[in-house]
C-alpha cells in the first residue's frame, strides 16, 4: 500500500524513540482515515489503571489534516481518565476505543494552531502529539491529569451526547439550600423550550409531596412554558465520579455507589414508583438528576450546585405484571427495586448552568451589570439591534415602547423578521428578546413616549437606565419634561445622515439634560441631511426614507451598546461622535 510521504517520515521522525514502538504500519482504512498501531511505555510506575505498556492507535484524517490517538481495543487502557473522552468500545469492526485522550493545549479549541504551539507540518504535528500522549499517560499513572489550580471537569458520560440537554439555574447562594437536603430525594418539572431541538430547562423542584422548595429565576419565556417532562431529583454530597474518573456505566454500578454514600437508590425508585401509581401519573419514563457542589478551580471551596441526568428511569405503572408473581402493588415495588441493580447500560445526558453569568461566559470582559433594568425608547431598525446586543451580554429585564407597526419595508434594516410585520414594533421585539436567552424578561409597552396612560408611566418608573434610539428632538424634550421619580441613567444614540456616524450621549440624573445634549450634538460637524439623496418607498404620498444598510445599522449599534455598558460600569455625563474614515477605520471624537 502506497503510504504518503509525510505520514512514512512522520514515523522516521521517532523511530528509535526509547518509550514509542511500531507495532504495525500506516494503513488506510475504508472510510479515509489513516492509522497506525504503537505501544507507548511508561516512564513511572505503573498503577492500576494504567499498565507499564499499552496499545494506541495514531488516526490521520486527510480531509482536515487532523490528528487523534484512540487506545486500542486490544492491549489498551479501558478507563476514562480525567482529560479524555469516554472510552467507550466504540463499533465492533474498530480496532480502537473511543476514549481519546484530550493533547491539544487549550487555545488549539480556537483552531489556530500557532497560538498553542502546535506544528503545522503532518509529520511534525504527528511526532509532537506522540510526546504529548506520554506526557499524558505519565501523568495519568501518577494521578496528576487535574492539579490545583486548573479549571474543574466533569466526567464525560456513558451514552451522553450534545442532545438532548438540560438546562437549569443555581448559583452561589443555592449551595447552602441544597446541601442541608444531601441524601434527599424529590420531584422536578422539566419544561421542553420551544421550536428547539431535545432542550430542556428545569422549571420547578418539588418535595416529595409535590411542593415547591426553591425559587427558580428564569426569563419570561421560560416561565411560561407548562412542563412536558418529569424528573426525579436525589441531593448528593459530591460529585458521583468511579476511579480514574468516570460516571458509572450500569444501573448497579450507580447504585453501589450511591450505597456507599449513604443513599438506597432502591429505596427511591420503589417509594417514587409508589408515589407516581398513587397519583395516577405513571406512563411516562423519568429523568434521573444527581445534585452536588463543585467548584470552578480545583482544589478551591464549592462555589456552585450542580445537576447531572440520567436518562429513561422506567419505574412501574399500575399495569405491571412479572411472570410468576401476583399483579399487585408489592409485586410492582419489586419490579421497580430490580431496576436498580440490574446491569443495564446507563444513559447520561448533557446538562448546564443557566445561570446568567455562567451563560454569559463567552461575553469576556464586555458584559453589562444584570441587576439594572433597561428602558428602551424606540423600537426601529438601531434599537431593535442595540436591544438584542445587550440581552445577550446580560441585561435579563428590558422594556420596550414604541407605537409603531412593524413593515415589510422595515426588514432591510430591522432585527426582526416576516413574522412580526404588522404587529407592533416593541411587542414584536419584547418577544423576539425573550426568545434569544432563558433569563430574558423583555416587557412591550405598545405606546409612544411620554405615555398618557398613568400605570404605564409608573412602569416605565421601575427602570434604572433609559436608552433613546429615535433620533427624534422631540423625544429628548420629553425624557426632560418626563418625572422619572428619581436618578436614570440615560444614554441617547442617534445615527447621523446616510450612517456616517453616531452620536452618543449620556448623563445620570434625576432629569434628562436637554439643554446640553441639543447644544453638544449641534456643535458636530455631521454630514448635513440632503434629500437630495434620499429614497422613496413605494408609490404615491412622496416619503423620503433614511438611508442606511443593515451593515451600517448593526455597526452603530455595536458601537452603541458597548457604550451604553461602558455609562452603566462609569456613570458620567459624556457626548462622543463615532465616525467611518473614508478607508472604514472607526474615529471617535469627544464633543
Amino acid at each position: 500500500m502506497f503510504v504518503p510521504e509525510l505520514l512514512g517520515s512522520a514515523i522516521s521522525g521517532v523511530a528509535g524513540h526509547p518509550r514509542i514502538e511500531f507495532t504495525g504500519s500506516w494503513t488506510r482504512r475504508a472510510d479515509g482515515l489513516w492509522s497506525l498501531p504503537i505501544r507507548a511505555r511508561l516512564s513511572v510506575p505503573e498503577s492500576a489503571w494504567m499498565s507499564a505498556e499499552t496499545n494506541w492507535f495514531v488516526v490521520f484524517e486527510p480531509s482536515s489534516s487532523s490528528v487523534t490517538i484512540f487506545p486500542a481495543r486490544d492491549g489498551g487502557i479501558a478507563s476514562t481518565f480525567q482529560h479524555q473522552s469516554f472510552n467507550d468500545e466504540g463499533a465492533s469492526n474498530s480496532p480502537w476505543r473511543l476514549g481519546n485522550p484530550c493533547l491539544q493545549r487549550q487555545a488549539a479549541a480556537f483552531g489556530r494552531s500557532s497560538w498553542c504551539g502546535q506544528p503545522d507540518e503532518i509529520d511534525e504535528k504527528i511526532a509532537w502529539y506522540l510526546e504529548r500522549l506520554l506526557l499524558w499517560i505519565d501523568a495519568a499513572a501518577t494521578g496528576e491529569l487535574a492539579v490545583a489550580g486548573e479549571p474543574f471537569e466533569l466526567p464525560a458520560g456513558p451514552g451522553q451526547t450534545g442532545f438532548p440537554v438540560i438546562g437549569f439555574v443555581n448559583s452561589k447562594y443555592d449551595i447552602e439550600f441544597w446541601s442541608a437536603r444531601k441524601g434527599t430525594w424529590g420531584w422536578a418539572d422539566l419544561a421542553k423550550l420551544p421550536r428547539a431541538v431535545a432542550t430542556y430547562a428545569v422549571t420547578s423542584f418539588r418535595d416529595r409531596n409535590l411542593k415547591p422548595i426553591i425559587d427558580l429565576k428564569w426569563g419570561a419565556l421560560v416561565s411560561s412554558i407548562s412542563p412536558s417532562t418529569t424528573a426525579l431529583w436525589i441531593a448528593l454530597e459530591q460529585l458521583p465520579v468511579l476511579a480514574p474518573w468516570e460516571f458509572p456505566r450500569t444501573w448497579s454500578a450507580l447504585s453501589s455507589y450511591l450505597k456507599s454514600v449513604g443513599v438506597g437508590l432502591e429505596d427511591v425508585l420503589i417509594q417514587a414508583g409508589a408515589d407516581r401509581r398513587v397519583r395516577k401519573k405513571d406512563n411516562d419514563p423519568l429523568i434521573l438528576l444527581f445534585g452536588f457542589p463543585i467548584s470552578h478551580i480545583i482544589g478551591e471551596a464549592p462555589s456552585r450546585y450542580h445537576w447531572i441526568a440520567v436518562d429513561g428511569v422506567d419505574l412501574s405503572n399500575r399495569r405491571a405484571q412479572k411472570n410468576g408473581f401476583r399483579a399487585s402493588e408489592k409485586t410492582r415495588q419489586l419490579i421497580d427495586r430490580s431496576r436498580a441493580t440490574s446491569t443495564s447500560a446507563l444513559t447520561w445526558l448533557r446538562t448546564a448552568n443557566w445561570e446568567p453569568e455562567e451563560l454569559r461566559t463567552r461575553s469576556g470582559n464586555d458584559s453589562v451589570v444584570s441587576s439594572q433594568g433597561v428602558l428602551l425608547i424606540g423600537a426601529g431598525s438601531l434599537g431593535s439591534a442595540v436591544a438584542e446586543n445587550l440581552v445577550r451580554m446580560g441585561i435579563t429585564r428590558m422594556g420596550v415602547i414604541d407605537a409603531d407597526r412593524l413593515d415589510v419595508g422595515n426588514l432591510t434594516r430591522h432585527a426582526l423578521g416576516l413574522d412580526a410585520v404588522g404587529h407592533n414594533k416593541a411587542k414584536a421585539l419584547a418577544s423576539a428578546l425573550n426568545l434569544i436567552m432563558p433569563d430574558a424578561n423583555a416587557a412591550a409597552f405598545e405606546s409612544s413616549f411620554p405615555p398618557i396612560d398613568g400605570d404605564v408611566a409608573d412602569q416605565l418608573r421601575a427602570f434604572d437606565v433609559i436608552v433613546d434610539c429615535t433620533g427624534s428632538d422631540a423625544i429628548l424634550d420629553a425624557m426632560s419634561e418626563f418625572e422619572w421619580g428619581g436618578e436614570k441613567l440615560f444614554v441617547s444614540l442617534a445615527m447621523t445622515w446616510k450612517a456616517e456616524g453616531l452620536l452618543v450621549f449620556t448623563a445620570s440624573e434625576s432629569a434628562f439634560p436637554k439643554i446640553d445634549a441639543k447644544e453638544r450634538f449641534s456643535s458636530v460637524d455631521v454630514p448635513p441631511t440632503d434629500l437630495q439623496d434620499a429614497r422613496i418607498e413605494g408609490v404615491g404620498c412622496w416619503h423620503p426614507v433614511f438611508p442606511a444598510s443593515a451593515a451600517d445599522v448593526r455597526l452603530w449599534s455595536a458601537v452603541g451598546s458597548k457604550a451604553v455598558g461602558r455609562a452603566m460600569r462609569s456613570p458620567e455625563r459624556r457626548c462622543e461622535y463615532f465616525r467611518q474614515t473614508e478607508d472604514g477605520a472607526l474615529e471617535r471624537i469627544d464633543v
